[in-house]
């Protein structure tokens, strides 16, 4: 067995029961000492200074009676005798005697031994003799009462002996306390050696087993609570040696069990790897399909046997209005969009019906519903139902953009064959009140103006007029031309418009236009005529007076849906009025060319004109009346994104010298026109030939052309039935002679080639039925340049 050195075997004292025992009664008995002697010191101190008082008070008592006499004499000398004698005592530090009155009339001081000396002061009064008492006064023990005050007497008294006595005190107090803690501190190790022992010779046995040793037995020392401890140990190991043998064979079985499980638990970490990948695969299909049923163009609704709603789609909630919390279940979603009880009822036996055909043989049905929406417009609906497990699925498929297309587009293939139909009409009755106005012209020049047939023939003249303007209205509506279109700040042309219309009526104006819309891709002409046509109306629709309201805003199919078939940004104009409105029976027949509730009023032309002025900017305008609460007419306009710069156009026809003669060619479709042309212009002094097409009048210009005799100028019609027209005609005698002068004429106004004629060449421009003094102006013009 190895022996452990010194310092091991102090550090394992250190550590051991034993030790902590010990230092617990050695620390205990320490206090003890150290209190009992602080104790004992301050006892005798206490006792010590309290008898140094009681003599000091006894001196102070002898030092009254002597002195009683002198001090009522006031005897300084004797006074100062005794105080001097009194100082003389040991310990005494200071004598005062003072009289009655308080006045010190000795004060004696001895030199100080320490300048921090605690001093002791006791004080005793000095009376006169008491008076005498009788026998029978001293028999009864009655006291004299004190004789009258003559003064104290007070003396101060040193502690240095007393601190010198408690210090040799605390000294010896300290000594005894020591013997007295090393005496206990060493019959406590010894006690306590003896009485761990067996504590010790159990911890070495557990120790043995804590470290695996379970043969060794502990040596029972005597039959007292660590004996018992130890030969419950001795059982306990050997408990624990037969469970150790069991523990090995268990073990062994484990593994063999562990190993087993672990190979299982591989194949099922692999099975459940693909399980979770087959479950993510699925989320995300789901949520792939949930995200595609968000963005259909239809209703869906997911609802349990009960018919409660498990799921509403976005569509739902921005059709209808109504979301999954104000709709709960089908019962409240079918009273909300069918409130007619009788007609839910049908909608609903519908459904029934649409389910038992698909559980049937999976037969798709069809259904129609007119559905109630939150805002209270009604949707057109056209519904089926299909069964998936134990969901029935609800789908809604909006009809009433559909329709509406279908019925706009109706429309406007009505608009356009009444359109070609007027344009015939109107450019033929053009050609006809040219002849009619030329004729008249060439009248009244062979009339003095005094006759009586001139002022006939004056109001020949306005009438013919008169209806050259509902020719071009007519045209207008039935072509209108290409569209000129570029960027239009729109509130300039509201406000115009506005004011045009509104001028002599008492109808007041509201126009809300912000500042930041944007500039309008369109003709501004032709809008202007638009906005114009539409204010009119409001105006008469107000014959009382009232407010014409006008608001705009900027709008974009990809923030709002926009009446179909627009797509991109537009600017939205509303015109609201305060008028009448429109009966439900005629708002199918507003924008129908004649169309007109006010005969008296109009020509029924002006929403028809609108409505073709809109759409050939691709726009579109809607309206919404009630009867009694007025009309809000809507125009959707394209935005101007970019401005198309557009080249200057420059007339570089080359220069020529003065054409000789006044020959002009005149090109026109029309016979009548041929011949008031050629009439008039003769009588002006030109020599005029005429020729019905546009290939006639390219063979004629190069004739004279080649003999050396060009044409002044040639009067082109734009449009010629059947034929080469003004504009192909042109392009053929620019290419021959780039100086030639050309003129265009039609009954079209608004033609984009009467629009901007200088791009085609022309040099000038005049509508029919044109005057044919105008005509000769035009040709005076071009022969003084």
């Amino acid at each position: 067995m190895n022996r452990l050195s010194l310092p091991q075997r102090f550090c394992t004292f250190r550590s051991s029961f034993q030790f902590k025992l010990f230092l617990r009664f050695t620390l205990f008995s320490a206090v003890i000492a150290v209190v009992c002697g602080t104790l004992f010191v301050l006892h005798q101190i206490r006792q010590n200074k309290s008898h140094a008082e009681q003599m000091l008070q006894l001196q102070a008592h002898a030092l009254a009676d002597a002195v009683r006499l002198p001090l009522y004499a006031e005897s300084m000398e004797l006074l100062e005798g005794h105080a001097a004698d009194t100082l003389r005592l040991p310990e005494i530090r200071g004598v005062e005697i003072a009289n009655a009155r308080g006045k010190v009339l000795v004060r004696l001081t001895s030199s100080p031994h320490g300048a921090s000396e605690e001093l002791i002061s006791q004080t005793a009064e000095v009376h006169g003799h008491p008076l005498s008492l009788s026998p029978e006064q001293v028999l009864a023990g009655e006291q004299g009462a004190p004789g009258d005050l003559v003064g104290e007497v007070r003396l101060y008294r040193g502690t240095d002996d007393l601190w010198r006595e408690g210090r040799s005190l605390a000294a010896l107090s300290v000594v005894l306390a020591a013997a007295c803690w090393l005496f206990v501190s060493l019959s406590c190790y010894v006690i306590l050696r003896r009485v761990t022992a067996s504590f010790n010779t159990l911890m070495r046995g557990m120790e043995k087993v804590h470290g695996g040793d379970y043969v060794s037995r502990i040596e029972v020392v005597a039959d007292d609570e660590p004996g018992r401890a130890s030969a419950s140990l001795n059982e306990l190991a050997e408990s624990l040696r037969l469970r150790e043998q069991e523990n090995r064979r268990l073990h062994a079985e484990l593994m063999a069990a562990m190993d087993f499980e672990i190979a299982s638990k591989e194949q099922l970490v692999s099975i459940n790897l693909d399980l979770e990948k087959e479950i993510e695969q699925r989320t995300q299909a789901r949520q792939e399909l949930k995200n595609l049923v968000q963005q259909l163009p239809l209703g869906i609704v997911w609802s349990d046997e009960r018919g409660e709603i498990e799921y509403l789609n976005s569509f739902m909630l921005d059709t209808f209005g109504y979301s999954a919390e104000q709709a709960p279940d089908l019962e409240v979603l079918f009273a909300l969009i069918c409130p007619d009880r009788d007609y839910r009822e049908e909608v609903l036996e519908r459904r029934r019906a649409a389910i038992a055909a698909w559980e049937q043989g999976n037969l798709v049905t069809f259904y129609e519903v007119r559905a109630l929406c939150r805002d209270g417009s009604t949707r057109h609906l056209n519904c089926s139902n299909q069964r998936s497990g134990t969901r029935i699925v609800d789908i809604m498929i909006d009809m009433t953009e559909r329709e509406l297309l279908q019925q706009q587009i109706v429309r406007n293939q009505k608009l356009e064959s009444i359109g070609v139909l007027a344009g015939g009409i109107a450019h033929n009755f053009n050609n006809a009140l040219t002849g009619v106005l030329g004729y008249i012209s060439f009248a009244k020049k062979f009339l003095d103006p005094g006759h009586g047939s001139h002022e006939l023939l004056l109001q020949a003249e306005k009438a013919t007029m008169r209806a050259a303007g509902f020719a071009n209205q007519l045209l207008s509506f039935a072509r209108g031309g290409a569209p000129l279109r570029k960027g239009v700040p729109v509130a300039a042309l509201v406000e115009e418009s506005v004011q045009f219309s509104t001028k002599g009526s008492n109808v007041r104006a509201s126009i809300e236009l912000p500042p930041e819309l944007p500039p309008v891709y369109v003709d501004d002409g032709q809008m202007r005529q638009a906005f114009n046509c539409i204010c009119i109306n409001a105006v008469q629709a107000m014959p009382e007076g009232g407010t014409l309201t006008i608001t705009g805003r900027a709008v974009s199919s990809e923030r709002e849906r926009l009446p179909a078939p627009l797509c991109g940004c537009y600017v939205e104009l509303c015109f609201r009025d305060e008028g009448c409105g429109i009966r439900d029976e005629h708002k199918s027949s507003i924008f129908t060319p004649y169309f007109t509730t006010k005969a008296q009023l109009g020509t029924g032309l002006g929403l028809a004109t609108v409505h073709s002025i809109v759409t050939r900017h691709g726009g579109v305008i809607s309206f919404d009346s009630q009867w009694g609460r007025g009309t809000t007419f809507t125009l959707y306009l394209p935005v101007f994104s970019v401005e198309p710069v557009a080249a200057p156009v420059i007339d570089e026809r080359p220069e020529r010298e003065a054409v000789p003669g006044n020959a002009v060619l005149v090109m026109d479709d029309d016979e009548m026109i041929r011949e008031v042309a050629e009439g008039t212009l003769s009588e002006q002094g030109y020599r005029v030939t005429v020729c019905g097409t546009g290939q006639e009048a390219v063979e004629l210009y190069h004739q004279a052309l080649d003999s050396g005799a060009p044409f002044l100028a040639v009067v082109l019609d734009l449009t010629v039935p059947g034929g080469m027209g003004g504009k192909e005609a042109a392009q053929k005698i620019l290419a021959r002679d780039p100086a030639a002068r050309l003129i265009v004429s039609s009954g079209y106004s608004d033609d984009v080639v009467m629009q901007d004629f200088r791009a085609y060449g022309f040099c000038a421009a005049t509508v029919k039925p044109y005057d044919p003094d105008q005509l000769c102006r035009l040709l005076d013009g071009l022969r003084s340049a």
